[in-house]
C-alpha cells in the first residue's frame, strides 16, 4: 500500500515522520476521513473547509491548496486501486527546524472500509462513561487527539455495541465516538447544537441542508438523555457511513420498518 507524504508517492513503511515532531509527541495535528465511491474523494471542498479551520486553530496552515489536492489523492487511489472506501488526510506539526511559514506536515492514505449491510441492521448505541468536555479547545476540532473516542468505542464493543454516546459535562447529549446523531419525535428532526460539545460534521452539515430544502422541522439545542430516548427514530452521520439507522440505545430497541423519515433522508442523500 503506498501513502503520500509531504512531496511524494512512498510504500507505507517508508514514510517517516520524525519521532520528536509535535505531532508525534503530543498529538498535534488534525485528520480528515473522506468517503471515496466511483473512484471519487466525495465533498472534498467540505472536508477542505473544515481541515483548513482546525488547523488555524493549532497555528497551522496545509501545505497544499484543494485544488492541488485532488489530483494527488485521485493518483493515489489508482496506485492502491480503491474504488470505493476512504481517504484520509492526517496534517500534523513537524519538528521547529523542518517547519516553514507554519505549515503542517501532510500524510495521506487509503482504505476499503465501507458500509453496506449495516443499513439493513441498524447499529447498536451505548452511553460512554467519559464525559465530553464543551468548553475544550479541541472538541470542535478533528483532532489527533483520539484515544479517549478510540478507548470508549472499544468498550462499547466489547459489551457488544457497534459505538458510544457522549453526553457532556451538563448531562446534555453530545455525539458518538464517531459519528454525529440525530433522532425524530412527530416527524421533527433533533440534534445537538454545536455548543453542546461536538465536532460539526460533514455529513451532518449536509442532513440539516436536506431537512431544510424538504422543508422538514429542524431543531439544534441542548437535550438531556431523557428526550433521545423518547424519540420515534435515531440515526447517525458520519462522511464514510452517512445516514445509519440505530436498532438499539442501550435497552430501547427500534423497529427499523417503523422508520418514517430515516428512509426518506436516505432516499435524497448526497
Amino acid at each position: 500500500m503506498k501513502v503520500f507524504l509531504n512531496t511524494a508517492y512512498l510504500e507505507e513503511d517508508a514514510a517517516l515522520i520524525s519521532p520528536l515532531s509535535p505531532g508525534f509527541m503530543y498529538g498535534y495535528g488534525v485528520f480528515e476521513t473522506i468517503r471515496v465511491s466511483g473512484k471519487q474523494a466525495l465533498f472534498l471542498d467540505q472536508h477542505y473547509t473544515r481541515m483548513v479551520r482546525a488547523l488555524s486553530v493549532l497555528g497551522m496552515t496545509c501545505p497544499y491548496q484543494e485544488t492541488d489536492l485532488q489530483p494527488i489523492i485521485e493518483k493515489l487511489l489508482k496506485l492502491n486501486g480503491v474504488s470505493e472506501g476512504f481517504v484520509k488526510v492526517v496534517c500534523s506539526k513537524p519538528t521547529p527546524e523542518k517547519q516553514a511559514h507554519q505549515e503542517a506536515d501532510i500524510l495521506i492514505l487509503t482504505g476499503m472500509k465501507t458500509y453496506k449491510e449495516e443499513y439493513a441492521t441498524g447499529l447498536k448505541v451505548c452511553l460512554a462513561d467519559a464525559r465530553r468536555n464543551e468548553f475544550s479547545k479541541l472538541v470542535s476540532i478533528k483532532s489527533m487527539n483520539y484515544a479517549e473516542n478510540i478507548l470508549e468505542k472499544e468498550a462499547a464493543v466489547q459489551r457488544g455495541f457497534d459505538e458510544a454516546l457522549f453526553l457532556n459535562t451538563q448531562g446534555q447529549v453530545a455525539e458518538g465516538c464517531v459519528a454525529n446523531i440525530f433522532w425524530v419525535k412527530a416527524r421533527e428532526v433533533y440534534t445537538p447544537a454545536a455548543a453542546c460539545g461536538i465536532l460539526e460534521g460533514t455529513a451532518r452539515e449536509r442532513v440539516i441542508q436536506q431537512c431544510l430544502e424538504l422543508g422538514m422541522p429542524i431543531h439544534e439545542g441542548s437535550y438531556l438523555q431523557e428526550e433521545l430516548f423518547d424519540a420515534d427514530e435515531v440515526f447517525l452521520t458520519n462522511a464514510l457511513m452517512g445516514i445509519m439507522p440505530v436498532s438499539r440505545l442501550e435497552d430501547k430497541y427500534f423497529d427499523l420498518k417503523e422508520y418514517q423519515v430515516v428512509p426518506q433522508l436516505r432516499g435524497n442523500g448526497r
